[in-house]
């Protein structure tokens, strides 16, 4: 099977649009979700719940200084994120309506798993920020809003003349809407005056501008890892039953011991070349062939001619 014969790369709506990965039923993102609308739809669904169990799930969920120092209570460095103020419905609405209108394109550029992986990492940073901050105070921090501002400036960085609309009314580019963003935050930190947690907005707009200039890819570190254990594993394997073909006698077939060291680098190089393009294609179904360099072209070349030297 050429590289070309691949589900993702083949999948084409016929109107000359570009390709997108197929996905199945079976990962942790239902088919045709959107992770931004789950998010979105875990957020509201978990406010109304908080409203019927009288505060006490956000009770569970929320960061508190007193606690900040337990290791048991960690895992508030991300459920945090998923309670807002229970007193009114304007933190969860502008909160959810940032999510709504910037979190689709963001989505689409980086793939759905790579925006989870992103939404829940700045997440935890801006948790972690808080609570390294308000060890011990009598202070408390819940809401998306680290996450938020995070994929705000994200934004601002991939589309930077982009419009938008602030207050609904003033067309400003993103680039700047996202400096001013950050200016707000900065200000706001500084003077420590109101209840807003601007340290964990100024965090998640750190991690945005650390993802965005190094160039981060959780879902390929997370494949390319999985990828070079299985190419370790299956090494150590061959070398294994070659020891133990060496050592059986001459009843066995004869054969050198180099050889099968050499075809094991062989399928060592080959796993790695698959992890490749695997990545490539994924690159072209989310930016379009043309994204490609021309070194990743020829990658894919000769991807297509092992492929197919196997076949025969």
């Amino acid at each position: 099977m050429g590289i070309y014969d691949r589900d993702y790369y083949r999948d084409d709506d016929n109107n000359g649009r570009r390709p997108r990965r197929k996905r199945n039923g079976s990962g942790l993102i239902p088919p045709g979700w959107s992770v931004s609308a789950m998010l979105i739809a875990a957020n509201v669904l978990l406010f109304f719940a908080n409203s019927a169990a009288g505060g006490a799930l956000f009770n569970k969920m929320a960061l508190f200084g007193v606690v900040a120092d337990q290791p048991a209570q960690w895992y508030r460095c991300l459920t945090y994120g998923f309670a807002h103020d229970p007193n009114g419905l304007t933190h969860l609405l502008f909160n959810m309506l940032a999510l709504f209108f910037f979190g689709p394109p963001i989505e689409r550029r980086l793939g759905r798993g790579e925006f989870a992986f992103f939404y829940f990492a700045a997440l935890l940073v801006g948790g972690v920020v808080w609570s390294v901050g308000n060890v011990g105070a009598n202070a408390v921090c819940l809401g998306a809003s680290g996450a938020i501002s995070a994929v705000v400036l994200l934004f601002a960085f991939y589309y930077p003349h982009a419009q938008i609309l602030i207050f609904g009314i003033i067309p400003t580019p993103a680039w700047l809407a996202g400096a001013l963003f950050v200016v707000y935050d900065a200000l706001g930190a500084r003077s420590g005056v109101g209840n807003i947690a601007h340290d964990v907005h100024l965090a998640g707009a750190a991690f945005a501008l650390v993802y965005y200039l190094a160039g981060v890819n959780f879902s390929e570190l997370a494949v390319g890892k999985g990828r070079n254990r299985k190419s370790l594993r299956r090494w150590l394997e061959k070398r294994e039953r070659a020891r133990k073909d060496a050592a059986s006698g001459p009843s066995t077939i004869p054969f050198k011991s180099s050889d099968a060291a050499k075809k094991a680098a062989d399928e060592i190089a080959f796993e790695k070349l698959e992890a490749e393009v695997d990545r490539l294609l994924l690159k072209i179904s989310e930016s379009g062939e043309e994204s490609l360099t021309e070194v990743e072209r020829e990658t894919l070349r000769r991807a297509s001619r092992e492929y197919q030297k196997r076949q025969k």
